[in-house]
């Protein structure tokens, strides 16, 4: 399989993975989250799919890491939130990793350049989801750092 295709389909698996969460989360908050990935996931795919097919590619990076800060107006009784937010880090993490390999092991600067910039956006998505399990872990030392 193609570095580009296994890529997508690894973007894929995270998107419907965001969805589901999103669809059982009753927290809005929570959902936005989710949701906010998932599109994200999604920018992630048909960017590659994009350079797939024609080798141009346009791309503008995900906002949804700005948002945690305002997410979260008030502290979350949530701890059942945490082993969903566990599986979604390590799926970030694992993510990060494939596409370092995917970068380290391009055929061309421009597939290098958007393995490398996916993997900043990946990194992004791993810092959320890092704060989040902070944040549901040890909310009060959450709500004192603000």
């Amino acid at each position: 399989m193609h570095p580009l295709d296994y890529a997508m389909e690894v973007e894929l698996q995270g998107k419907e993975f965001y969805l589901k969460q999103a669809s059982v989360t009753e927290d809005s908050a929570f959902r936005e989250i989710f949701e906010g990935l998932a599109k994200d996931e999604e920018k992630h795919y048909q960017l590659l799919k994009q350079i797939r097919d024609s080798g141009v590619y346009d791309f503008k990076e995900s906002r949804v890491t700005d948002r945690v800060e305002t997410i979260f107006d008030a502290p979350v009784n949530s701890s059942s939130y945490i082993a969903i937010y566990q599986q979604a880090l390590e799926f970030e993490e694992k993510a990060i990793d494939l596409f370092g390999e995917l970068a380290r092991k391009a055929t061309s600067q421009q597939e290098r350049d958007v393995f490398l910039m996916l993997e900043r956006e990946e990194e992004g998505h791993k810092t959320l989801l890092w704060r989040i399990l902070q944040l549901l872990q040890r909310p009060e030392e959450y709500y004192s750092n603000l």
